[in-house]
């Protein structure tokens, strides 16, 4: 079964890379997928999704859309999903083609870079958050997990689907940011209170949970701001503050 092979071959970045398609598990997000504008390449059944009216709708909504469904047994399901309590559906789709090059530069733009961000459900989090409070793109710098790996996907909900999230090099997204005049501010506890006032174009970075922002992050950024924590914690965690940092940066 070819579905099958590509499904167990995608649990490796270096196949997502080369093939252009990711995994998404999972019934709640399968349906987001499908409600999204992504070609999907199939889905992935196992004998337990039929079970509920719920996972009968989903097959249906795909065969209607002539998408490929293949039925497999739990064991073959088991040997390609990542999930230690799998629903019984996978489906694999393409892997949209964002880029720092279909960034639109408007007059209003935020942009979220993640810095060697490495927890992929602190990402999938970090990109749902983005998504939500309105970022225009998040921007994953190596070091960072792949977006695209099946956990991020699955703690993002969907949010894959709508809002652009892609890698690019730390010298790409400079240089870019340096053409499109988007000032770069950076997140560390030791960095000074946000300002009351906030330029209409920026990116904000946040970095590694445990060793922070890397030096050329840190060098390049025109701000290092934090937010005020009572002194008893020494630090939050990246994703939380990911979303306090787009909250209050909102233009």
């Amino acid at each position: 079964m070819r579905l099958l092979s590509l499904a167990r071959d995608l649990r490796r970045r270096k196949a997502r890379e080369r093939e252009g398609l990711f995994a998404a598990e999972g019934v709640r997000v399968v349906e987001e997928l499908l409600r999204s504008p992504l070609a999907i390449t199939g889905l992935l059944v196992a004998p337990k999704l039929i079970d509920s009216p719920r996972g009968v709708a989903l097959v249906l909504a795909a065969r209607e859309r002539g998408i490929d469904v293949v039925d497999v047994d739990e064991k073959e399901f088991r040997s390609a999903a990542e999930t230690d309590a799998p629903q019984g559906v996978l489906a694999i789709a393409q892997v949209p083609a964002h880029s720092l090059a279909t960034v639109r530069v408007t007059d209003v733009l935020r942009l979220l870079v993640l810095d060697a961000v490495q927890d992929p459900g602190n990402v999938g989090t970090i990109i749902r958050t983005a998504a939500a409070l309105g970022a225009d793109a998040t921007i994953a710098l190596p070091g960072t997990v792949d977006v695209w790996n099946a956990k991020v996907v699955r703690s993002a909900m969907g949010a894959h689907f709508h809002h652009p999230a892609f890698h690019a090099s730390w010298e790409e997204t400079s240089g870019f940011l340096a053409r499109a005049d988007v000032p770069l501010w950076a997140a560390d506890s030791g960095g000074e209170p946000l300002p009351a006032s906030k330029p209409l174009r920026l990116a904000i970075a946040v970095g590694n949970e445990g060793s922070g922002l890397t030096a050329p992050v840190r060098m390049s950024a025109t701000r290092i701001v934090s937010l005020p924590i009572a002194p008893i914690v020494e630090s939050l965690n990246v994703a939380v503050a990911a979303g306090i940092l787009l909250y209050e940066l909102r233009p």
